[in-house]
């Protein structure tokens, strides 16, 4: 069944499909990461700004013998690392629900549904009575509150969407010549790794810089797209680990196909013994389950999220220990709140959830994209 259409951004009455029995949700419900990360419940970081900034700095790297300093001397060398900084942004958040006073009372009508003949007398409201083919339910609707229920499958909407902004967010800080007319809009997963990265799987890593690598036959992003596979997960751990990224939480992030195929993979070679990689779901973080593969860098958890929400022909490796919500904090309201909407002197109720939210993630290297990770 369609959603309600609306008239004049409202619902009345008669759109409101009300049925016996015990109701189940069957919408997209699933939001992994954001729950993994601690949801938008208003914990996190919580800030008086719309932006803020993160600095970063880059390592010493050896890779010959150092100088050797002498007794009485001077320093074999002076030494100063540099740091570069990055901006976030918290992202406005606000869906409304109206609802006439009418279809707010109507939790009683119900919908009749076809019979498959006229079995059954039925008044024509008239006073005759004639033969009919409906029939019609009265009470038993498992929905009491009608706007409780709709503000309810708003806040869920608002999390779908938040996980998407999380993956695929365009860094924008809402400036605009004419103030109010500009959107602020969250720097997503995608953007983030891509940060002064790698150009190509040869290419040494940026300190400063995020991770990408490149699942395709030229190593490069120009190549046909590959499977996803251990070898492309192990390949993409050495980037992080030559990226000196501590790896706390590492969880790799993927859509359903792309876990299929790895499964496949990995279960067969588990199975003749050349590669026992699959562990069960020992972990739970944020009261999501998270299976594991095992890799010589260490064992990584597994995270399937939507295909509609993941970028296409896309997987990340995450580290959850660096990554967090951010909100503004609105004097008086709180960070996530619903606000009545006026509805001036129409016969109905308003309300809206507000909240201005953003993802901290840590240093753009913490964390890694792993591009055409699909078939050709």
């Amino acid at each position: 069944m369609a959603s309600i259409s609306l008239t004049n951004s409202t619902i009345y009455a008669q759109n409101i499909n009300n049925f016996t029995g015990e109701l189940f949700k069957v919408g997209g419900q699933r939001t992994p990461f954001t729950s993994a990360v601690g949801g938008i419940s208003g914990g996190g970081k919580v800030i008086q700004s719309t932006f803020w900034q993160f600095q970063v700095e880059d390592n010493a790297v050896i890779n010959s013998e150092p100088t050797k300093g002498q007794e009485g001397s001077t320093p074999t060398e002076y030494l100063g690392r540099d740091r570069a900084a990055y901006h976030y942004v918290t992202q406005i958040f606000h869906k409304g629900v109206q609802m006439t006073y009418t279809a707010l009372a109507s939790t009683q009508n119900q919908n009749p549904f076809d019979l498959s003949a006229n079995i059954v007398n039925a008044s024509d409201g008239d006073g005759t009575v004639t033969a009919g083919d409906k029939l019609g339910l009265f009470g038993g609707s498992p929905v009491n509150d009608e706007f409780a229920f709709q503000m309810e499958k708003a806040l869920e909407k608002v999390a779908r969407e938040v996980e998407w902004f999380a993956f695929n967010g365009t860094y924008s800080d809402g400036a605009n010549v004419t103030p109010g007319s500009g959107t602020r809009e969250m720097r997503g997963l995608k953007e983030w790794c891509e940060l002064n990265a790698n150009a190509d799987n040869t290419v040494a890593p940026v300190a400063t810089g995020g991770n990408i690598y490149y699942n395709d036959a030229a190593g490069d992003g120009t190549g046909a797209a590959r499977v996803l596979s251990w070898d492309a997960i192990a390949e993409s751990l050495k980037r992080l680990y030559d990226a000196h990224a501590p790896m706390s939480n590492p969880v790799l992030v993927v859509n359903p196909k792309q876990m299929l195929d790895l499964n496949k993979e990995l279960l067969t070679n588990s199975l003749s013994g050349t590669l026992a990689a699959i562990l069960p779901r020992d972990r739970n973080v944020g009261g999501v389950d998270i299976d594991s593969i095992v890799t010589p860098f260490g064992t990584v958890g597994m995270m399937v999220v939507d295909p509609n929400i993941l970028p296409a022909d896309t997987a990340f490796i995450v580290d959850l220990a660096y990554i967090s919500p951010v909100f503004t904090n609105i004097p008086g309201f709180g960070t996530v709140f619903v606000r009545d909407i006026d509805q001036s002197a129409n016969a109905r109720i308003g309300k809206a959830i507000y909240m201005e939210m953003g993802f901290e993630f840590g240093p753009p290297s913490y964390h890694l994209k792993i591009a055409k990770a699909d078939s050709a």
